[in-house]
């Protein structure tokens, strides 16, 4: 599902994969993250041929404009785990309300491991 609004510029559609685009990318840039982790077999095959996916490590759901948001992610080793969650959170509702200019209603961050 995508999420639409109008404006007095008119009717702004904008993809829940544009979307995943940008948190994937913000996400990365984020102290502390080693890299986000593939939930989906698509990604899964495009990583044994040498391709990345743009959305890996992301689960968005939008309903009612309103977005909610999984990331799921691997930290550097010997950063505090809660300090770089919540700035990943933080991170990641700016961005996403910035570019979208609607409310991101929840943003859950699963840790999965530790990368050395």
């Amino acid at each position: 599902m995508a999420l639409k609004t109008s404006n007095i510029y008119g009717d702004i559609t904008i993809s829940d994969d544009a979307v995943a685009i940008i948190v994937n990318r913000v996400a990365r840039e984020c102290y502390g993250v080693a890299d986000l982790v593939s939930r989906r077999l698509s990604d899964s095959i495009l990583s044994i041929l040498n391709k990345e996916s743009v959305t890996k490590g992301v689960k968005l759901i939008t309903t009612d404009n309103r977005i909610y948001i999984d990331l799921f992610v691997l930290l550097k080793a010997d950063v505090n785990k809660d300090a770089v969650v919540e700035s990943l959170k933080s991170t990641v509702i700016y961005h996403v309300e910035l570019f979208t200019g609607m409310r991101v209603k929840e943003v859950n961050v699963h840790v999965l491991g530790v990368k050395l």
